[in-house]
């Protein structure tokens, strides 16, 4: 006999030591961890920057846009759910997507693994804008 469960499927604990019970009164739904990788302050790029950010259960992003950059996502594990403008879509490990310049975007954590995602910005010439 086969017996398949999967994590994202289940029931988190309710426990004191749970994240869900220590976040659970916080004033924002921010809860993540932001990696800057590729920084044009650190190093010779003058164009992109990139980094790695994990929203944790129950979790968001800081919404905002980018007026002078473009921005692709890579979704690495997890799932959750993305807005960018009017647009809103289930999101999960192996999907990506492009957030054109100036629109807003916000990342949620949805299941109960971290959600991690890889991003890269690339700034815009100033006749692109």
């Amino acid at each position: 006999m086969k017996y398949l469960e999967n994590v994202q499927d289940q029931e988190p604990d309710i426990d004191p030591r749970s994240i869900r019970d220590r976040v659970k009164n916080r004033d924002k739904e921010v809860l993540r961890d932001t990696y800057y990788l590729i920084d044009p302050e650190e190093c010779d790029s003058s164009r992109l920057t990139m980094g790695c950010t994990t929203i944790y259960p129950t979790g968001s992003t800081t919404g905002h846009a980018h007026d002078d950059m473009e921005e692709v996502y890579f979704v690495v594990s997890g799932e959750g759910i993305m807005k960018v403008g009017e647009d809103e879509f289930q999101i999960k490990a192996g999907d990506s997507f492009y957030v054109p310049p100036g629109e807003y975007h916000i990342t949620y954590q949805r299941g109960n693994l971290p959600l991690t995602v890889v991003w890269v910005t690339g700034k815009l010439d100033s006749e692109e804008r």
